[in-house]
């Protein structure tokens, strides 16, 4: 018999009044939330967050050190499957607004009512339970696909699609399963993660065109390997050879050919 799931959440506040005000308006609304730490400050933040994996981040704008948005960034680059809402004052609605783009599930006003909070959180529960009834299915012994054989329709995947401008979120879209589980499953029978796995394929591709296509351009091979951005194609590039893809065909072509 399936039970309901509890999930964790951590508040990021530097003011300790709203911060107990706010995790008593949580418990009053008797939700499956359990706290699993407090911090007051960005920094302080994003190490509780390393640590205790939580499923949601309720986090205020202005704090020490690095901002909620900084925050909210971090988050979602390196934790993109935790929920995250951002509590802010009215003078600051706008800025809140800008961290939609790093993922950001909602954002409250203070003084937050319980009438709002519950709906954010009621809208984030319904989004949760979703996503752990399909790791449920996921882990049944009738689901057609073994975690072995997943992992190798990834590998297909990113092979097939490593030139295109494509992310984690859209080939979560194609195999049906959420970023969190499929990187799982790819780093536990690869012993690397999608983004890196695909950050390889790329970069030995870009690497082969360098030295046996001398007539293209290197703007033209960052696109052909899945780089729209050559500036960023020759970071990563660097990043990893120790040097730029200019110096890298220099070094590896023979002057002779």
């Amino acid at each position: 018999m399936s039970t309901t799931p509890s999930y964790k959440y951590v508040i990021v506040e530097d003011e300790s009044l709203i911060l107990n005000n706010t995790i008593k308006k949580i418990e009053a609304l008797s939700l499956p939330l359990v706290l699993a730490g407090t911090a007051t400050n960005g920094m302080d933040a994003q190490l509780l967050i390393d640590r205790v994996c939580p499923n949601l981040v309720i986090t205020d704008i202005r704090m020490p050190q690095y901002n909620g948005i900084e925050l909210a960034k971090y988050i979602n680059k390196c934790h993109p499957t935790i929920k995250t809402i951002v509590l802010t004052g009215y003078s600051d609605f706008k800025y809140a607004q800008s961290a939609l783009k790093y993922g950001v599930k909602d954002y409250l006003l203070k003084p937050i009512t319980s009438e709002a909070l519950n709906t954010a959180l009621q809208k984030l529960l319904i989004s949760m339970d979703s996503e752990h009834q399909e790791l449920t299915a996921i882990s049944s012994e009738a689901n057609p696909l073994n975690q072995e054989t997943i992992c190798e329709l990834m590998e297909q995947y990113l092979c097939e699609n490593f030139n295109k401008e494509i992310s984690l979120n859209e080939m979560a879209d194609h195999f049906g399963f959420t970023i969190e589980y499929l990187g799982k499953i790819f780093k536990k029978f690869t012993g690397s993660t999608p983004s890196k796995y695909l950050t390889r394929l790329r970069l030995n591709e870009a690497k082969r065109l360098l030295v046996n296509q001398p007539e293209l351009e290197i703007q033209m091979i960052a696109e052909l390997v899945g780089y729209n951005d050559n500036y960023y194609f020759s970071r990563i590039f660097k990043s990893h050879t120790g040097i730029q893809p200019s110096e890298y065909r220099t070094a590896n072509t023979n002057p002779d050919s």
